[in-house]
C-alpha cells in the first residue's frame, strides 16, 4: 500500500483509509501504519486559492482578519488544510483551516459512482448484498460525509463538546471562534503538541487511559460521541494534556442506547464476578 498514491486518487477514498488505519480486526500492523500517514500526508492545494477561499468565506481581506498567516499550510489532509495565523486585535494564535476546492462536487461524485455500484452488485447479487447492503452504508456514510464538510457545524460542535468536557482534568479542547469561521473556513485555537501515538512521554499511559475514559465520557454519559478518533486528532501537550480535535464527524447517542450499553456492561462485569467466586469451589 503507498499513501502517496492513495492520497492523489478521490477525497472519499482517503476517509475510509483512514477509518481502517484504526482497524487492527482487519488490517496488518504494517498496513496500518502506512494508512495512518494519510491522516497528514495529504498533498496541499495552491495556497492562492486558499486565500481566495478565506477572502470569500469571512467577507474580508485576509490581513484584517488575521495579521500573520502562514505563507503555505502546515498540515494538510483530504477535506482541507490548516494555516498557523495570529487573530488581528487580540494576538490570538489560532489554526485555520481552509476547504479544498471543489470537494463537495468530488465527494457527490464519488458517492454517486460508489452508489451505482452497489445497486448494481444488489441486482446481480441479492444474497450478497443481504449478507452486507452496500447501499445502506453508503447513504449513511454520505448523510455523516456532507455533515463534515460544513465548518459552522463543526465549530458549533466545538463549542459544545469543550462545555461538556470540562469536567474531565487534563483533557483540552481548543477554543472554537465562530466569528471567524463559515461553512469552508474554520477558527480555532492553535495548541501546540505532538501525536499521542508517537510521543515517547513517560505519561502516555496515563494519557491513553484518560482518553478512553474521555470517550466512555461521551458514549455512556453526555450521548455526543467524537466519531473520528484517527492518530492526527489526538495530541499530547508540553505540559501532559490529552488534546482531542476535529469535531466535524459528531455522533448523537440516545438515552435507550445509552442505557442498553450501560446494561450490558453491567451484566458481563457481573458474569465475571460470578465465575470468579465459583471457580474456586470446583
Amino acid at each position: 500500500i503507498r499513501p502517496d498514491i492513495l492520497s492523489d486518487t478521490s477525497t472519499t477514498l482517503p476517509r475510509h483509509f483512514q477509518a481502517l488505519s484504526i482497524r487492527p480486526d482487519i488490517l496488518s500492523p504494517q498496513a496500518m501504519v502506512q494508512l495512518q500517514q494519510l491522516c497528514d500526508k495529504v498533498p496541499p492545494f495552491d495556497s492562492a486559492i486558499a486565500m481566495g477561499t478565506i477572502r470569500e468565506e469571512l467577507g474580508a481581506e485576509v490581513e484584517q482578519v488575521f495579521s500573520t498567516i502562514t505563507p503555505e499550510p502546515v498540515a494538510a489532509a483530504s477535506l482541507g488544510q490548516v494555516y498557523k495565523a495570529t487573530l488581528r486585535g487580540s494576538g490570538e494564535q489560532v489554526a485555520v483551516k481552509v476547504q479544498r476546492p471543489y470537494v463537495l462536487e468530488t465527494v457527490s461524485l464519488d458517492l454517486h459512482l460508489a452508489r451505482t455500484a452497489g445497486l448494481l452488485l444488489r441486482a446481480l447479487s441479492p444474497e450478497a448484498s443481504q449478507r452486507l447492503d452496500l447501499v445502506g452504508l453508503l447513504d449513511e456514510f454520505a448523510a455523516n460525509f456532507y455533515r463534515e464538510l460544513d465548518y459552522e457545524l463543526e465549530c458549533q460542535n466545538g463549542i459544545r463538546i469543550a462545555e461538556e468536557m470540562r469536567v474531565l482534568p487534563r483533557v483540552k479542547i481548543p477554543r472554537n471562534y465562530p466569528q471567524h469561521t463559515a461553512r469552508r473556513v474554520h477558527t480555532a485555537e492553535w495548541v501546540d503538541g505532538e501525536k499521542l501515538s508517537q510521543s515517547t512521554a513517560d505519561d502516555v499511559g496515563e494519557l491513553v487511559n484518560l482518553g478512553v475514559i474521555t470517550y466512555l465520557t461521551q458514549l455512556l454519559e453526555t450521548g455526543f460521541f467524537h466519531a473520528d478518533p484517527h492518530p492526527g486528532n489526538m495530541l499530547r501537550t508540553p505540559d501532559g494534556q490529552l488534546v482531542i480535535l476535529d469535531f466535524g464527524l459528531m455522533t448523537e447517542v440516545t438515552p435507550n442506547q445509552r442505557y442498553g450499553m450501560i446494561e450490558a456492561i453491567a451484566h458481563l462485569i457481573i458474569s465475571r464476578l460470578h465465575l470468579a467466586y465459583i471457580s474456586p469451589r470446583r
